[in-house]
């Protein structure tokens, strides 16, 4: 199994190795390295090897001079085995494999090996052809040459070919049998084994090649370890923070080094992902904002939706409860004028005592209720808006102690302490005193109602304002608004009293007036521990003055 792993592993890392940009930057350049490099070494070991056979070719020519001047005595003298005994010393030596003499018609007549004394050349080989003319001995011209050769197929060897001539200190002397006429005397030939130099030469192109090797692993290395600092490395850098912005990851920054390409792109890179993080924070600040004002719109849409759904049913029942006050107001005013006209008749009339105290009773009990329906049908009355609200400037805080001062009997009755805070400069606003002090105390006797029983309530009464509007704030530390019930607190017939003790339009008379004051009313409550009621209402309400659509003749006198 590792095997097989190993192996499926292996092309994908070939793979990325092969198309790594290091390798591709690293290819050509050690390919362009060692093509320079061997190209160099070859014309190093060409010019030296050049220079190595010059100085061999100075050699052989040297050695030629020198042989001419060992044997001239010898010549001088016609002692011909005086010049072959130097000839054969002479040859000896490492450095020289051959010495011959040549007359002119390519006898060997000297020779540093005995054994080629008297062989006879070829005048037409390669020796003899290099300066002999076919005209004969006296057209032979004097030339020298240098030349390479193997030697039987065994050895190369440098062959140098030089004329000797015949000076006129020779041709002089008393025993040189030579006529003056002859310029030439014969070929000097002298062979170098060229062996030595090759041995230097092949060694010299082992240093060359070691040399070359060695220099192309070296610049391969310092090139690779240059590509993959300055490159490799750099790009690996903005590739893996390329990767880990694109997973989110936009605090990423990457390194720059230097003052090249790479570092200006490592800089661009970092100001990239700055901005790309400042727009996902701007984004999510701009999202989380937008769910905040669609939260908050959503709300407001629904609670004005609610607002107009309950304008249009106190609507409905406002004009519902003006049909129905002005219907009753006639009937319940004939009742309580004849109950009080049988009263006044049944002291004319021969009763007994018992009798006319039990039937008076019972004419006080409907007047009683005669006078409770008519209180009943003057809410009704002022909560359908049958009288209109008298707008003129009106001075709030005189508004509110008078609207306390009708209730403070009860908050001492009760035990109920009071907290005030009044409006400290502009306290003047355009409305009705008269339907603000009735809102006003109907909200301060239903606090007072719902602290009933309590020892150590509280009544917190704070008003505060802005140049376009006022607010009045009454609390309350009472039983406190059950939250099924708030939303119906300001409908008429509304009531969690019992039957007896009201019947539900106090506060469906104070969202009357709170609106037609052009203001609005919003309540908070905790079970068990307070109630609030915000009430806000404009500075500069518009004066209007509704026309009573009942007669005011038909008003019910009070019992």
């Amino acid at each position: 199994m590792p095997q097989t792993v190993m192996k499926s592993r292996l092309p994908s890392f070939l793979n990325s190795l092969v198309h790594s940009l290091g390798i591709r930057l690293l290819i050509p350049l050690f390919v362009t390295v060692g093509i320079t490099l061997t190209i160099h070494a070859l014309i190093s070991f060409r010019s030296t090897k050049e220079h190595f056979l010059e100085l061999v070719e100075a050699d052989i020519d040297h050695y030629g001079t020198l042989i001419k001047r060992a044997t001239r005595d010898g010549m001088l003298l016609n002692s011909k085995e005086e010049v072959q005994a130097t000839i054969e010393r002479l040859g000896e030596g490492p450095e020289l494999s051959t010495i011959r003499v040549y007359n002119l018609k390519g006898k060997t007549m000297m020779s540093a090996h005995q054994d080629e004394i008297g062989n006879q050349m070829d005048l037409d080989s390669e020796i003899c052809s290099n300066c002999h003319c076919a005209g004969g001995a006296g057209a032979t011209t004097a030339l020298e040459k240098r030349s390479l050769a193997r030697v039987h197929n065994r050895e190369e060897v440098l062959r140098n070919l030089s004329v000797i001539k015949n000076e006129p200190s020779c041709s002089t002397a008393a025993c040189h049998a030579h006529p003056a006429e002859q310029r030439v005397l014969g070929i000097l030939e002298v062979e170098m084994s060229m062996t030595p130099l090759e041995m230097t030469l092949q060694t010299s192109q082992r240093q060359f090649l070691w040399t070359t090797l060695f220099l192309i692993a070296v610049v391969g290395i310092v090139v690779a370890v240059f590509v993959r600092r300055l490159v490799q490395r750099p790009v690996m850098q903005l590739y893996d923070g390329t990767l880990k912005i694109a997973a989110g990851h936009l605090e990423t920054r990457v390194e720059p080094r230097g003052r090249h390409e790479l570092a200006r792109l490592a800089v661009a890179f970092n100001q990239m992902a700055a901005d790309l993080s400042a727009a996902r924070r701007e984004v999510t600040e701009w999202s989380q904002h937008l769910e905040e004002k669609v939260i908050e719109k959503t709300e407001e849409l629904s609670r004005a939706q609610r607002q107009v759904l309950h304008m249009e049913k106190m609507s409905s029942l406002g004009k519902l409860s003006a049909t129905v006050a002005h219907e009753l107001n006639n009937p319940l005013t004939g009742m309580l004028m004849y109950a009080r006209l049988v009263r006044r008749e049944l002291g004319q009339q021969p009763l007994t005592d018992n009798i006319r105290e039990e039937l008076c009773r019972y004419l006080s009990l409907m007047e009683k209720e005669c006078s409770r329906c008519g209180a009943i049908v003057q809410n009704l009355l002022l909560f359908a808006r049958q009288k209109g609200a008298v707008m003129a400037v009106t001075d709030l805080n005189e508004v509110v102690d008078q609207a306390l001062m009708l209730v403070r009997h009860h908050l001492t009755i009760s035990g109920i302490t009071l907290s005030s805070t009044l409006l400290e400069a502009d306290s003047e606003i355009v409305a009705d005193a008269s339907q603000l002090r009735q809102a006003l105390v109907a909200l301060f006797v239903n606090a007072v109602e719902a602290m009933a029983g309590q020892e150590g309530g509280a009544l917190t009464v704070n008003l505060r304002g802005t140049s376009d509007e006022v607010f009045i704030d009454v609390g309350d530390t009472g039983v406190g608004i059950p939250p099924e019930v708030l939303p119906h607190i300001f409908e008429p017939f509304f009531s969690t009293k019992d039957k007896e003790s009201g019947v539900g339009l106090g506060l469906a008379v104070v969202y009357g007036i709170v609106k037609r004051h052009g203001g609005q009313i919003e309540v908070e409550s905790q079970i068990g521990q307070r109630t609030i009621f915000h009430l806000r209402l404009p500075r500069h309400a518009v004066a209007t003055e509704e026309e009573s659509a009942a007669d005011t003749s038909h008003s019910l006198p009070t019992a």
